[in-house]
């Protein structure tokens, strides 16, 4: 019932031109300040190339397209903000798949833009049953039957991630092993945290900026967060909404769920902002949880 209210809205707001509206709504609030649409994708299988090529040239039509290093200095108070014509989007990556290497970065370059891949250090690596084992008990935990293709499930290597750096793209924080923050000890925190930054930046040689939590908006705790803001820069949650450099914190960062399989109106619909009001009370439950 939930899947067909949300069709249901989807295809309203498409016949509508809703989303349409929401987005020259954004262009016209950008020009107050950039905002950026920081879009969280999964798995960019071989399957989809041909549709995440498709949304990637609809967005950029509509958005201006960044790499992690503008995202970043946008919170360097000492730099003028700059003047975009066009609201920003910026696409990050999660858990550190092989797909994401083999299909998602190199379409980016090709539109002059930069991904943020946040990895799981003990999933980067892994090949045959123990990467399957791994992405369907910790990463992909929905309960369904193992893929006969292993591209669903085979994660990059360090190589890869180091090259991805060379490259101009960032790698980010997922966990040490892909688990809920909430309710860990001090020392499981200062494991699943600060020692998977230190992993990371031993196969890439950059200090690890950001951290991004898995599973839901609220799979975290004050004390996890306190630890987050003291070994990165910035912190990603799995909570829809638009970023505000001039307003919102680096540390509590909105990303949108938008997938490479999405259809058409789906993934117009999320990058409008239309689904953003409806979180509004879970993002102010997560500030409350967090204390921010």
């Amino acid at each position: 019932m939930r899947r067909f209210l949300r069709t249901s809205v989807i295809q309203t707001a498409a016949s509508l031109h809703l989303d349409e509206v929401m987005l020259w709504r954004q262009r016209w609030a950008s020009q107050g300040g950039p905002l950026v649409q920081v879009v969280e994708m999964h798995e960019t299988l071989q399957r989809d190339a041909g549709q995440l090529r498709r949304q990637l040239e609809w967005v950029a039509e509509r958005f201006t397209l960044i790499s992690p290093e503008t995202f970043f200095e946008l919170w360097d108070r000492t730099r003028t903000p700059p003047k975009w014509p066009k609201p920003a989007v910026l696409f990050t990556f999660d858990d550190g798949r092989a797909s994401n290497y083999t299909v998602a970065a190199p379409m980016l370059e090709s539109m002059g833009a930069r991904g943020l891949f946040f990895v799981v250090p003990e999933f980067i690596g892994l090949a045959g049953r123990d990467a399957r084992d791994f992405y369907y008990s910790r990463i992909d935990v929905r309960g369904l039957a193992p893929s006969d293709s292993a591209e669903h499930w085979t994660p990059m290597n360090p190589d890869q991630l180091a090259d991805l750096t060379r490259r101009g793209h960032s790698i980010g924080n997922h966990t040490l092993s892909h688990v809920s923050l909430a309710g860990l000890s001090p020392a499981d925190l200062e494991h699943q945290i600060a020692a998977s930054a230190a992993k990371i930046s031993s196969w890439t040689r950059k200090s690890v900026e950001a951290f991004a939590w898995p599973y839901s908006w609220n799979a975290i705790n004050r004390e996890a967060w306190d630890l987050i803001r003291k070994t990165h820069r910035f912190c990603f949650t799995p909570c829809p909404g638009t970023a505000s450099y001039s307003k919102d914190s680096p540390h509590l960062i909105w990303r949108t769920e938008i997938e490479a399989y999405y259809s058409d109106s789906q993934y117009r619909f999320m990058y409008s902002g239309l689904a953003n009001p409806a979180w509004a009370r879970r993002r102010r439950q997560l500030k409350a949880i967090l204390g921010a």
